[in-house]
């Protein structure tokens, strides 16, 4: 997992996650297939992917809502982190260290 991936991913997770847009069924899909590009590109662990796919329906259903405030960093840590896992190892042990540090 190179900086560089993990730095791009950040940036274009946080880019669709801020932007302020109508939502509608074609946005929320074509911001969840942008977000899933983002972090998945280099990631070969299947549980990585699923949970990346799963952060980022999470993120763009729920991110944007004063409710949920207390979740999206969670959510945002699996995606940012888990971009280029190589193993299910490593990604549970990425899961668990984003789980530790933003408790919901």
């Amino acid at each position: 997992m190179s900086k560089a991936s993990i730095l791009t991913a950040a940036a274009t997770a946080g880019t669709l996650l801020s932007s302020v847009q109508p939502v509608a069924a074609q946005s929320d899909l074509e911001r969840q297939a942008q977000c899933e590009l983002s972090a998945i590109r280099d990631t070969r662990s299947p549980l990585a992917v699923q949970s990346i796919r799963s952060a980022c329906n999470w993120l763009v259903l729920n991110g944007d809502s004063l409710l949920n405030a207390s979740s999206k960093g969670y959510y945002v840590c699996l995606v940012r982190q888990l971009s280029g896992a190589q193993s299910n190892e490593a990604a549970a042990a990425i899961m668990s260290a984003c789980r530790a540090s933003n408790p919901l």
